[in-house]
């Protein structure tokens, strides 16, 4: 029987050892010990909770391959602590397969005239809050979880492209932006006005329509 809590604790080890962590990725090995020698998992319980505690490491740089490291690092995190409280892998894989508000995108739009914005990164967060739920459920039930560190091969796998693609398609029939670079928007390129908000848009079904969230600020029309 596939040991996925092992699995994932080394594999988080690994992502906090690239990360120079050693503090987290040698108290991960230490959980991997203790697991191994006696199945105990107080240890690694005992990481969560509190400022400065496990919860709080952030994993991952702006650019796509890092947006990509953080949610998986989140995804282990969350798999190897839900094993420690004893959840069932079924459950655990029914939430992963649900994920919370994975149809949401955020940009900017200026409440003045209405010029509407998207960044790469936020394309990329859209494209990562989507796809690595799938990619653990689908990988722990093959038993493949080790493979979900190839984020290479996960970025340019077909489905994925296919889905920026859509993506990006969508974005332009709604007419925004795609903006340059990923810095504030202080001020609206468009027309100068200092009220640019975040907004968020919501993708229907699959990719079939682009729509603008109930929850945003209002603007001119």
């Amino acid at each position: 029987m596939t040991d996925n809590y092992k699995i994932s604790l080394a594999l988080l080890a690994k992502i906090l050892q690239e990360e120079n962590d050693e503090h987290w990725a040698n108290w991960m090995l230490e959980d991997i010990k203790l697991w191994e020698k006696d199945k105990s998992v107080e240890h690694h319980l005992h990481a969560y909770g509190g400022m400065g505690s496990f919860n709080d490491v952030v994993i991952g740089d702006n650019d796509n391959e890092g947006i990509w490291k953080g949610k998986i690092f989140e995804y282990l995190q969350a798999l190897a602590y839900s094993l420690a409280k004893g959840n069932f892998l079924e459950t655990i894989l029914e939430t992963f397969s649900n994920p919370h508000r994975v149809n949401e995108i955020s940009g900017w739009r200026c409440r003045n005239c209405g010029d509407a914005r998207m960044t790469d990164r936020e394309i990329n967060l859209f494209i990562t809050n989507y796809f690595v739920p799938k990619f653990f459920v689908k990988y722990v039930q093959e038993d493949r979880l080790k493979e979900v560190l190839d984020i290479c091969k996960l970025i340019d796998s077909e489905e994925v492209i296919g889905k920026k693609s859509q993506l990006k398609s969508l974005i332009q029939e709604a007419n925004i932006i795609l903006n340059p670079d990923d810095n504030w928007l202080w001020n609206c390129p468009k027309c100068g006005s200092s009220e640019v908000c975040v907004y968020r848009w919501v993708v229907l079904g699959d990719d079939e329509e682009l729509v603008e969230g109930e929850d945003n600020l209002s603007y001119r029309e």
